[in-house]
């Protein structure tokens, strides 16, 4: 998705009509997941944050996710500007089908700059769903292959990651997206922003990607909705074949 920085009105109306135009065409009522980028309804308008950032569960960004859920009865993963006690969080919002809030994932992880504008969570977002558990990350957790290894040893079956991850980039982006698929033998969900903003120019490139770190489906360098049925009994077969989740050694873990 494009993302206009700091045009909140505009991210949301995109959002929807990107949906609807797709699913229409596609002739789907509804689907399990919708994925958003990361900051998807503001972006990086830093000078902006005073008057664009929410509460959690209150403001524009939180109805209009709540209405897509509810009207195409899917869970919403999207990345979001939280303000909570005067602090701005580089969120991600979990809905589920009914439109209610399930989680609320604040970025642990900041890169460099990131830091001077938000503040870092402290906790993992691990969530049930009515087809299993889930991990949520965001876009620099990516290179922290402790994130995904402690969301799959808690049950997440499958790891979503909304990201505005800039050009020039592009091979770690892929690189680390099938490390984390194949170490983990779990499903990663990769959603990146596209086209220019004003700090970084965007490649896109969103992915999903199996457990043997194949790519099922992928997006390329353009505004594009993206498709794909996934059988998550491929991670059991994966892991029968090739036992190293089994084969850790904990004892010799422990720093």
């Amino acid at each position: 998705m494009k993302v206009d920085d700091g045009n909140k009105v505009e991210n949301l109306r995109r959002h929807r009509e990107l949906l609807d135009k797709n699913m229409s065409i596609l002739k789907y009522s509804s689907v399990d997941v919708i994925v958003l980028p990361e900051l998807f309804d503001v972006g990086y308008a830093y000078d902006m944050y005073d008057t664009l950032a929410e509460e959690l569960g209150h403001g524009d960004t939180f109805k209009a996710l709540q209405k897509t859920a509810i009207e195409y009865n899917s869970y919403v993963i999207a990345g979001y500007l939280e303000k909570h006690k005067e602090k701005f969080f580089d969120s991600v919002m979990v809905l589920n089908r009914k439109g209610e809030l399930v989680a609320n994932y604040r970025k642990t992880h900041l890169f460099q700059s990131e830091r001077e504008h938000f503040s870092s969570g402290d906790t993992f977002s691990l969530i049930d769903t009515d087809f299993g558990k889930i991990g949520v990350a965001v876009c620099y957790e990516l290179r922290f292959p402790e994130v995904a290894r402690a969301l799959t040893l808690r049950g997440a079956k499958i790891i979503f990651y909304p990201a505005a991850w800039p050009i020039p980039r592009v091979e770690h982006w892929k690189i680390l997206g099938a490390a984390r698929a194949i170490e983990n033998q779990i499903f990663v969900v990769l959603v990146n922003r596209v086209g220019s903003g004003s700090l970084y120019e965007y490649f896109g490139e969103s992915m999903i990607i199996d457990p043997w770190g194949d790519i099922i489906v992928g997006a390329g360098e353009f505004e594009r909705v993206i498709f794909a049925k996934i059988d998550l009994a491929l991670i059991d077969v994966v892991r029968e074949k090739i036992t190293s989740l089994k084969d850790r050694r904990d004892d010799l873990y422990d720093f």
